[in-house]
């Protein structure tokens, strides 16, 4: 069972031109880099009610249509990807204190958490059969979130 669960929410304008994206300056391991919307699944939360939920915090914007694309297991996490093609992708604007903003998926930031790199284009690609179900190579875990804290 994975100490943490998390829901990776990829919002894109209706015609898949534009994602929603974030300049994090947390957790430390991010600060700096470019990532999607999302975080940490509440107790008894779907990862589509946490998407919807997340986005709504982070970006100001309510989406209500979300679908779950890929499952990504690791020793230490589970993430639900999930993706939503909407016209609030639009109105999408800093609400907390990372910058939320628009990108091409065509030509993605430099500072990219690399995952990504190919999560944005699966999520675009709407001829594969969904959810993927993708594992971490490492049998300790790709490393890719806070360390478990004993207790």
């Amino acid at each position: 069972m994975p100490h943490f669960v998390y829901v990776l929410a990829l919002l894109f304008t209706p015609d898949g031109r534009h994602v929603v994206l974030m300049r994090k300056t947390r957790p430390a391991w991010q600060a700096g880099r470019v990532n999607a919307l999302g975080g940490k699944l509440l107790a008894g939360e779907s990862a589509l009610d946490a998407a919807r939920r997340e986005v709504r915090e982070e970006a100001g914007v309510d989406v209500a249509a979300w679908e779950e694309f890929l499952v990504w297991e690791d020793p230490v996490y589970r993430m639900h990807a999930v993706r939503a093609f909407d016209e609030a992708a639009r109105h999408a604007h800093t609400a907390e204190d990372q910058e939320v903003f628009l990108a091409d998926p065509a030509a993605l930031p430099p500072a990219l958490i690399d995952n990504l790199r190919w999560l944005v284009p699966l999520a675009l690609d709407r001829d594969v059969a969904v959810p993927v179900r993708v594992a971490s190579r490492d049998p300790e875990g790709s490393g890719l979130t806070e360390p478990v804290t004993a207790g």
